[in-house]
């Protein structure tokens, strides 16, 4: 339990903190009572649907697939690029956004005059965060709230019997080629954690670490995790750094159902815990 207790300890810390955020342009904390919001991050789309903001949300990104009502919206940003004719005509009160997407959102508010929400999503206690930040926006803090403590609870009760798990499995969590994978400082390595897992990159600090195939092949993990787009098939497994490693010798290679369930740090993160803690307990 030493090595959960740092984040089981950071999450209710989070929720009491959560309230504050950082906001660009002018405008108050509390939502107006004529919002219009748009979500520049498939998390915070998600977040929105989750607590009940589907009312007043008017546009997201390409990459806004979950729940499906967030497909039909207006597409106005595709996670690099802003495009900020169709946000002018869309004239909405705020634009909620990741704290680093300042460089797509920063024109937003500097040369629209919308206000514009940053929101932090390094670590998995910023969750927390995100939800008060949205719940605020669109005026939903009970909602907001709730979903929060719900999914305290959940995390919690997974990682709690993910604990027991002894020897815990050394887990490479493979987002692209050639060794792209998550850091100490990312909200993937704190689900390994809560999985009963220890990450073989947790040494970098970077939280999306390219390792190099000397690095690869030293850490000979127990579990290879790979993101469904990366091409990982029986031609890349026979080669090196891969054909030498304990996992692909011994078949223990798996994509997730849905990458977005654990690379996504939003309300389904829950089922994406409960998946990884399943696949490292085989």
């Amino acid at each position: 339990m030493k090595i959960l207790a740092p984040i089981i300890v950071a999450l209710p810390l989070a929720m009491c903190s959560s309230m504050q955020y950082h906001a660009g342009g002018p405008g108050a904390s509390h939502a107006p009572s004529q919002t219009s919001v748009i979500s520049l991050a498939p998390s915070l789309t998600e977040i929105a649907y989750a607590i009940g903001c589907q009312d007043v949300l008017i546009a997201d990104t390409a990459y806004d697939d979950y729940p499906a009502a967030a497909k039909r919206l207006p597409h106005v940003a595709d996670l690099a690029h802003a495009d900020l004719e169709r946000i002018a005509a869309l004239a909405p009160t705020l634009v909620l956004a990741l704290h680093d997407q300042e460089h797509e959102a920063a024109p937003i508010a500097g040369r629209l005059g919308i206000r514009v929400v940053y929101l932090p999503n390094r670590r998995l206690a910023d969750l927390y965060a995100d939800i008060a930040g949205v719940a605020a926006a669109c005026g939903k803090q009970v909602q907001g709230n709730a979903l929060a403590r719900n999914i305290h609870a959940q995390l919690g009760r997974i990682a709690v019997r993910s604990a027991r798990r002894t020897p815990r499995p050394r887990v490479l969590y493979l987002l692209g080629l050639p060794g792209f994978t998550v850091g100490s400082s990312s909200y993937i390595n704190d689900l390994i954690v809560l999985a009963g897992g220890d990450n073989v990159a947790a040494s970098s600090t970077a939280p999306y670490p390219d390792l190099s195939a000397e690095a690869i092949v030293k850490s000979d993990p127990d579990i290879i995790i790979v993101s469904n787009d990366t091409p990982f098939g029986p031609e890349m497994r026979a080669r090196e750094p891969w054909r030498s490693l304990r996992a692909v010798r011994a078949g223990r290679v798996v994509r997730p159902p849905d990458d977005s369930l654990i690379e996504r740090n939003g309300p389904r993160v829950v089922q994406g815990l409960a998946w990884l803690s399943d696949q490292l307990g085989r």
